[in-house]
């Protein structure tokens, strides 16, 4: 009886397009998301399980609209008459819904990650066990749908729990380590230390258990289900707290110079350890990535090559390493490199890339440095009027056009903001410089003389074949 009721069941739930449908979105809007950005291994499936909530949410109401089937539009009394009793539609139930759930889980982020894969080099280390946690938060879904409807015969409280659960894991950055009690833990970054990932996965699959007890202890106490139910929670307590008990990222104390002995002991040796990086040369440049992220060296090369190519001879032998940095713990980064993040794909990357190779060039990353005051955050490096501006934005143009400071994109919790500032008439020229024939050869002709900090605008004009179109005094404190 209960074989035919699970085929009965299983059909029913393959066919029913809310299963398929929030498959789809889940599919559909994660790959949107993240399309302008590199695959990474180490994000990518943390971001996969945590959007995998919608699908659970999805196959949580349809297990519980199946189940409370039989008690709804008179269906008591015409079951009644039927041999099967609800115990075994509730057993069919438990073993239909969380197969269907997983199997619809596992397409959704099994196509995710297939798509990432093959959209481009993909950075970072894969964590086995973030994609399967989001397989057993769907089978939890369908484990803790059966069991509200048997216990609770309302129509709304399948949406009700939803509604709550979906509050929770919203507001789950402010559960402190008790975010580790739900289903899915989406707080992550690429560069913190490892989640307890294995754990996690084994108190959702111990919860789905006892929620798969209680479900069928809702009909009467039996010794299988209440020893199910006592065993998955003698795994799941230990197992979560284990999860809950994991120390966050470690705090930065304030008012304090930061330095290397605050990066969290976890990582410390993984981004400044002796064996933190992987260097490879390409064109008489070093390129260093943190091993997995080898692949995107290439890309950054993107960035670099067109800027080094535009320096005189003797300068591009001495360009600085293009070392990976580790935003989260940034501060204990060597600032003389040109540094790619952690992430890599938004436009503003590839313009950090070379407003570094172009500041280092032309010597403004050195007065920026010799500027700085903490005392005064807020007060930019004042570059207007210089002629090694006008080059530095020209540079910067190899790779993107001239603009005005503002903030770049670093990833998706950082911005940097360059520590120097110019004006409209610097980027006037810059744009002039890169439409005028034969820039290239000007510049590196009269490089000694255009990246010397007291030669102004108007004193390079000449220099560079330009005409004098805009008023581009000096700063009132220019940054020397």
């Amino acid at each position: 009886m209960t074989r035919r009721l699970f085929l009965f069941e299983a059909r029913r739930l393959v066919r029913h397009p809310l299963v398929w449908g929030a498959t789809v979105l889940v599919l559909a809007l994660q790959t949107f998301l993240s399309w302008d950005q590199q695959p990474d291994l180490t994000m990518d499936p943390v971001n996969a399980t945590g959007l995998a909530t919608c699908l659970a949410s999805a196959v949580l109401i349809v297990a519980s609209l199946a189940t409370s089937r039989d008690g709804r539009h008179g269906m008591p009394e015409s079951l009644a008459g039927l041999p099967g009793r609800a115990e075994h539609r509730t057993r069919a139930l438990l073993l239909a819904t969380p197969l269907v759930a997983g199997l619809a889980a596992a397409v959704a982020v099994g196509g995710y990650l297939a798509i990432r894969l093959l959209s481009g080099p993909a950075g970072g280390r894969l964590d086995v066990w973030e994609p399967l946690t989001s397989v057993a938060a769907a089978v939890l879904a369908a484990a803790l749908g059966v069991a509200v409807s048997r216990w609770a015969r309302w129509l709304i409280a399948g949406p009700l729990v939803v509604a709550v659960l979906g509050f929770l894991i919203y507001m789950n950055p402010t559960n402190g380590q008790a975010r580790w009690l739900l289903p899915v833990m989406q707080v992550h970054r690429p560069d913190w230390p490892d989640r307890p990932s294995a754990v996690h996965l084994v108190y959702v699959l111990a919860v789905a258990a006892a929620f798969g007890g209680i479900a069928l202890l809702r009909h009467r106490v039996r010794p299988a289900p209440a020893a199910a139910v006592v065993v998955a929670l003698a795994v799941a307590v230990p197992s979560g707290a284990t999860a809950a008990s994991t120390r966050p990222p470690a705090q930065f104390p304030t008012n304090v110079e930061l330095t290397v002995a605050h990066v969290d002991s976890r990582v410390r040796e993984r981004y400044f350890g002796p064996d933190a990086y992987r260097c490879r040369e390409r064109q008489g440049l070093t390129y260093c990535a943190f091993p997995g992220y080898e692949p995107w060296i290439p890309l950054w090369e993107q960035a670099v090559q067109p800027v080094v190519g535009a320096l005189p001879t003797e300068l591009r032998a001495q360009a600085p390493q293009v070392r990976q940095m580790s935003p989260t713990w940034s501060f204990a980064d060597d600032s003389g490199v040109i540094r790619p993040p952690m992430s890599w794909g938004h436009p503003d990357q590839r313009r950090i890339l070379a407003e570094d190779v172009a500041f280092w060039a032309t010597g403004l990353y050195d007065s920026a440095t010799k500027h700085f005051n903490p005392s005064r955050r807020a007060a930019p490096c004042d570059a207007r009027g210089q002629a090694r501006t006008v080059v530095a934005l020209w540079l910067i143009g190899q790779v993107s056009p001239p603009e005005a400071r503002r903030q770049l994109y670093v990833d998706h919790n950082r911005g940097r903001l360059s520590g120097l500032d110019w004006g409209p008439a610097e980027i006037g020229y810059a744009k002039q410089l890169l439409a005028s024939p034969g820039a290239r050869e000007k510049v590196q002709a009269n490089w000694d003389t255009l990246v010397k900090p007291t030669t102004t605008i108007d004193q390079a004009l000449p220099l560079l074949g330009l005409e004098r179109e805009f008023n581009a005094p000096m700063g009132a404190t220019p940054c020397l």
